[in-house]
């Protein structure tokens, strides 16, 4: 299961991941995103991973190409940290 919690702080959409993205969520993360890019306007999108437990490998090319869009990605704990390295390192 994975929850998505959108917000608006500082002048950007925020959404919120808690859980695993993988499956069926990579594609609801997706539509997601395309819902907010959509709405947004000028404003910047952050994805912030607070308490992801498990990326498959959908998900992290959906996150990869979102950073290339030029999402932010925030991520708090050890293993969505290294997740987000991964995707960066990637990048670069």
């Amino acid at each position: 299961m994975l929850r998505i919690t959108t917000h608006h702080q500082d002048g950007r959409v925020v959404l919120r991941l808690e859980g695993r993205l993988h499956g069926p969520w990579v594609d609801e993360l997706r539509n997601c995103w395309q819902r907010e890019s959509e709405s947004a306007g000028d404003e910047p999108i952050r994805i912030e991973l607070i308490d992801v437990r498990f990326v498959d490998a959908l998900g992290k090319a959906l996150l990869t190409q979102m950073h290339r869009a030029g999402v932010e990605i925030l991520a708090h704990g050890f293993f969505a940290s290294a997740i987000r390295e991964e995707i960066v390192r990637s990048i670069t």
